[in-house]
């Protein structure tokens, strides 16, 4: 299974974006090439390595690509430095890593972000994520749907809520007490939720750490990497979806606050590290049993009022937009797609999961198979819990290369076909 895209950072980092034409000058290729080479060399000790490596620049538009070395397969142009050419139909763009022509790459989707602590932000993190498994972090599959139910999502505004007012706190102790409370709410919300302690860490692992990464490599100073933690907390609280956006937030203010009392605290951390003890033992914070009478109280410091009431409408709201997906994907006639070896993009601050053996929705989605492409512009998939199947709704028109649906469309390689079942749903099966 390919490692899922990176499309939440850029999200965030593309507030403000240069407006640019299809073309780009090897020069200004070379010189972003350049100044991220700067970043990660003067920047070796946070992981005892130069994290630099190959990078190709994607334009989703037309395809084009530019790389800052060759690929393994020769099949680039050098061009003033750099390397250029195209990608085929098939491969998703987006910022992730990703293995192509036998190179493994940071890609990241063009046009980049329009000021240079961005920009650097944005590639550093990318340029993690393909080094990773050489530092012996081994991504797993992380569902955190608890993230899109009432209280989990009350108790991690609460947490969030507190590290932002560490954030502001103008003493360091005074910092270090809503550190602690904010670990309290993490605390209490993954008492709630059985496993979630498991598999929040599992993405803070994964997304957390490259994050962090990204923003020590940027160049951003104390006081500017505050305010813009600060700004990202405010921005992220009016994002749709939590359950795999969080990490992107939470583990970078943590890591803030610790690289003040220990520059090296990311190289005790490995693939097995539970980074919420890891976190409580770091900031004192005791193990006794948190009662909810105590949380509460300590909740009031932090609009949890206003906070309960905004969850609770919107639980209320929600469930019903999930029965419509439910509808939509198990009782309505709709097309099944066996996953064979799957490469997908998508906004992770989107996702809606319904109940755990049902999956989750992805509103807007690409992906490719053996198959073909799938490209859902709006009204949603259905990706089971199990990720071996999706959902569409019915096809509307069927030919031997296109597949079209309300919303979507399929384009069909050789060899696959839609099958229409006795019960009135679609298969895509491989022809006889």
């Amino acid at each position: 299974m390919k490692r899922l895209n990176c499309l939440w950072l850029i999200y965030l980092l593309t507030a403000a974006v240069v407006a640019q034409s299809s073309k780009y000058s090897a020069d200004e290729i070379m010189a972003f090439f350049n100044q991220t080479r700067e970043a990660t060399e003067s920047h070796t000790t946070l992981w005892d390595k130069d994290i630099y490596g190959p990078i190709l620049l994607v334009d989703s538009q037309t395809r084009e690509v530019f790389a800052n070395v060759q690929d393994a397969k020769n099949e680039l142009t050098p061009k003033g430095g750099i390397f250029v050419g195209s990608i085929p139909g098939e491969l998703p763009v987006s910022n992730t890593d990703i293995t192509w022509n036998g190179t493994h790459w940071a890609m990241l989707e063009l046009p980049l972000p329009e000021k240079r602590y961005d920009r650097i932000d944005l590639v550093t993190h990318e340029l993690f994520h393909r080094t990773q498994f050489s530092l012996g972090f081994k991504p797993f599959r992380e569902e955190n749907s608890h993230l899109d139910q009432r209280d989990g999502r009350i108790y991690l505004r609460l947490e969030l809520a507190a590290l932002e007012a560490a954030l502001k706190a103008n003493r360091l102790t005074k910092s270090e007490e809503h550190i602690r409370n904010a670990l309290i709410f993490r605390k209490y919300r993954q008492m709630i939720y059985r496993g979630s302690q498991v598999t929040e860490n599992s993405l803070e692992i994964l997304e957390g750490l490259a994050t962090y990464t990204g923003q020590i490599m940027s160049g951003r100073d104390k006081w500017e990497w505050r305010e813009y933690l600060i700004r990202r907390i405010n921005s992220f609280e009016e994002t749709p979806s939590y359950v795999r956006s969080f990490a992107y937030e939470t583990t970078p203010v943590y890591g803030f606050f610790l690289q003040q009392k220990d520059y090296s605290w990311n190289k005790k951390v490995d693939n097995e590290t539970d980074l919420t003890d890891f976190f409580s033992e770091a900031f004192g914070m005791d193990s006794r049993i948190i009662l909810h009478t105590y949380v509460k109280q300590v909740a009031e410091d932090y609009n949890w009022r206003k906070i309960v009431d905004q969850e609770t409408k919107r639980a209320a709201l929600n469930n019903s937009v999930l029965d419509e997906y439910r509808n939509k994907f198990l009782e309505q006639p709709h097309l099944e797609i066996k996953l064979e070896d799957m490469n997908m993009s998508f906004n992770p601050g989107s996702l809606i999961p319904l109940d755990e053996d049902e999956g989750t929705v992805y509103p807007t989605i690409r992906l490719s198979d053996n198959w073909g492409i799938l490209t859902v512009e709006e009204g949603g998939a259905l990706l089971r819990s199990d990720w071996r199947w999706v959902i569409v709704s019915e096809p509307l028109e069927i030919t031997d290369d296109l597949i079209t649906g309300d919303g979507w469309e399929i384009e069909l390689n050789e060899g696959y076909q839609i099958q229409e079942l006795p019960d009135g749903n679609y298969l895509l099966t491989k022809s006889e």
